[in-house]
């Protein structure tokens, strides 16, 4: 089976799991908003693969945050194997990354006072 065969069988398992009904999933479906996927089935889902390709893109390489398709899935999981790039690794769905909220905003904000100060 090849890698990204791999990574599509296991988001189809897990959109089953999710859904309760198999279904067909293209490589430009939203995993969140079209395929019903929370942040928590996206982990399960690299720690799976994270098993069965002894490959982790997320450890360094690409930011979870930046999947949002089963393309974006591939690109990373191909930067991760060597098979492309870093410069052409960037995720390939057009949808717009949510602004944070809670937690995140206030890490994200504080992230950016911090890069300011130490550019001052």
């Amino acid at each position: 089976m090849s890698r990204r065969e791999a990574i599509k069988a296991v988001v189809l398992d897990m959109v089953e799991e999710v859904t309760g009904e198999p279904r067909e999933v293209g490589g430009g479906d939203l995993l969140v908003d079209q395929l019903g996927l929370r942040s928590l089935h996206l982990a399960r889902i690299t720690a799976i693969l994270e098993v069965e390709l002894g490959l982790d893109p997320f450890s360094e390489l690409v930011p979870i945050t930046g999947i949002r398709t089963l393309d974006d899935l591939y690109r990373a999981y191909d930067l991760a194997a060597g098979d492309i790039a870093p410069s052409a690794a960037a995720p390939v769905s057009d949808a717009p990354e949510p602004a944070p909220t809670g937690r995140a905003a206030a890490l994200r904000a504080r992230e950016l006072r911090t890069r300011a100060r130490d550019e001052a």
